[in-house]
Formats: structure tokens, sequence, C-alpha cells
């Protein structure tokens, strides 16, 4: 019995351990997500950099 006692311990501890850690993340720190390029800095809205990618027109 003590075993149970023990692992719904811990479960609790893991529990207020993550939510302390979603409260303290920034809006977009989670995903580690950015609308700016990292090599231009140009705004892409999430899509590729039109700057930085090669123009390539192989359809293969």
């Amino acid at each position: 019995m003590f075993v149970w006692v023990a692992v719904a311990a811990v479960g609790i501890i893991i529990a207020l351990v993550l939510v302390f850690k979603y409260t303290k993340t920034g809006k977009n720190d989670v995903l580690g997500f950015s609308y700016k390029c990292k090599k231009c800095g140009q705004t892409t809205n999430g899509l590729k950099c039109p700057r930085c990618q090669p123009n390539t027109k192989d359809w293969r």
C-alpha cells in the first residue's frame, strides 16, 4: 500500500512542476517558433524565406 502512496506523491509533484513550467514560458517559447528568418531577419509568416532559399526549378 505504501508503494501506491509514493507513486501518487511522485505523480502530483511531476504535475506541479509541469504546471509551473507552463505558466513561466512565453507564448511562442514552447515550440521555438519565430516569424523571422534566422539568416536575414525578414518576416516570413512561418514559411520558408524567399531570399535565403535557392531559386531552383527542379521538377523531379
